[in-house]
């Protein structure tokens, strides 16, 4: 068990089945927390479990990313499935997007 930014490893392996394992996960753990950690507000002392499943998505998405290269589907030509950019999902959860009118009207 390694415990990886907000996450640990053994917990991550349990629920991401065709992910990586072992010291390649704990690096893209590492990796997708530097970039959360980077994107979201001063951390509060006790983290969110929002903050844990964007660093999760985070990571999947640079996992999916390096599987799909620099193109945005995966899978053969006629075939190919469009990979969703998970990061975006990551980043709502870190700074949830507000309506800007809300209480103006």
């Amino acid at each position: 068990m390694a415990v990886a930014g907000w996450l640990e490893s053994t917990a991550v392996e349990a629920e991401w089945f065709d992910g990586p394992d072992g010291t390649a996960l704990v690096d893209l753990l590492t990796g997708a927390y530097n970039v959360c950690l980077a994107y979201a507000p001063v951390p509060p002392a006790t983290i969110p479990p929002e903050w844990k499943t964007a660093q999760l998505l985070q990571a999947k998405h640079m996992f999916a990313r390096s599987k799909a290269g620099n193109g945005d589907t995966l899978g053969p030509d006629g075939y190919a499935v469009s990979t969703f950019p998970l990061v975006l999902e990551a980043r709502n959860l870190l700074r949830p997007k507000r309506n800007p009118l809300l209480g103006v009207l």
